[in-house]
């Protein structure tokens, strides 16, 4: 449980959480509270090597990518074919719940663990340069580069008092105004390389990210391969104007968006934020790789 997430409301509202858990599930289980970045992928490594059978994330999307980076090892495998992941989604964006329509409710959460109704989901790789130092790392929602990127950097400098969904729609409106568009070279499947001047590349094995925008509205996490949609040379007003198609979803028809699937992406650009799972990561050179099925997500 991390108790920072949503502003640090999940902290306060715990022990109500924590009760419910307890009367619905009848069943005995621990509680581990991280205290630093990365520690949740810590403790959920830890938990299943001790033999935990399900591993309950309660926290945002960044909880969440963190606690997915603690179950598999660095081939893409769990550590423990037979763990279980849980969603508990209490934070700013809790995007990747929307996806699969998990509740946030823990009573309902709680339900849905002891009916052991679960898929199994796709989890992407990404590797990339963070402080000039080869990096890698697993991600279950989106990855994304471009006005996104920046956007997510600014949400995560400022306070999220205000929820979600409005302190993403001001990181839009004080960002996309002075954000440059960028020239990108681009390989899928080991195909031929493309360029695109891009506003936003979305690599997508979730529906929505920012809090219920939805640029991959066709993703299906179990389906082997990412959706990768690209917001190409368009302005600010331009966004503005086509926001509530963005939240809707309705947005794959209009110029200068593009949209495709594929197993693996290569890319080069200028210096660039990427995003996992709304966490900053790294900087280009970038591969992406789908790993399928690599999750038993409760559902």
């Amino acid at each position: 449980m991390n108790p920072a997430s949503a502003n640090g409301r999940t902290r306060r509202a715990w022990k109500t959480h924590e009760r419910a858990f307890r009367n619905a599930m009848k069943a005995p289980f621990a509680v581990r509270f991280t205290e630093r970045p990365w520690h949740a992928a810590e403790l959920a490594k830890a938990a299943i090597l001790s033999g935990a059978e399900t591993i309950v994330a309660v926290g945002g999307d960044g909880t969440l990518n963190e606690v997915v980076n603690g179950m598999l090892d660095g081939t893409g495998r769990p550590w423990n074919p037979q763990a279980r992941l849980a969603v508990f989604s209490v934070g700013t964006g809790s995007d990747f719940a929307k996806t699969l329509g998990i509740p946030r409710v823990a009573s309902e959460v709680a339900v849905r663990i002891i009916g052991a109704s679960e898929r199994r989901i796709d989890v992407g790789t990404a590797e990339f340069v963070h402080e000039g130092a080869p990096r890698a790392r697993y991600f279950i929602n989106v990855g994304e580069f471009g006005s996104g990127g920046a956007v997510v950097d600014r949400v995560n400098r400022t306070t999220k008092v205000l929820g979600g969904r409005m302190s993403f729609l001001l990181a839009i409106l004080r960002t996309l105004p002075r954000y440059q568009n960028t020239r990108v070279t681009y390989r899928a499947d080991g195909g031929a390389s493309r360029e695109v001047v891009m506003n936003d590349f979305i690599v997508a094995n979730g529906r929505f990210f920012g809090a219920g925008l939805q640029p991959a509205p066709q993703a299906d996490p179990a389906d082997g391969l990412f959706d990768v949609v690209i917001l190409g040379d368009i302005d600010f007003r331009t966004v503005r104007k086509n926001l509530r198609r963005l939240r809707e979803g309705t947005h794959l028809d209009l110029p200068n968006v593009s949209h495709f699937r594929c197993r693996e992406l290569e890319i080069e650009s200028a210096d660039e934020m990427i995003d996992l799972d709304g966490e900053y990561v790294g900087r280009h050179p970038t591969r992406f790789e789908i790993v399928p099925g690599a999750i038993r997500l409760v559902v």
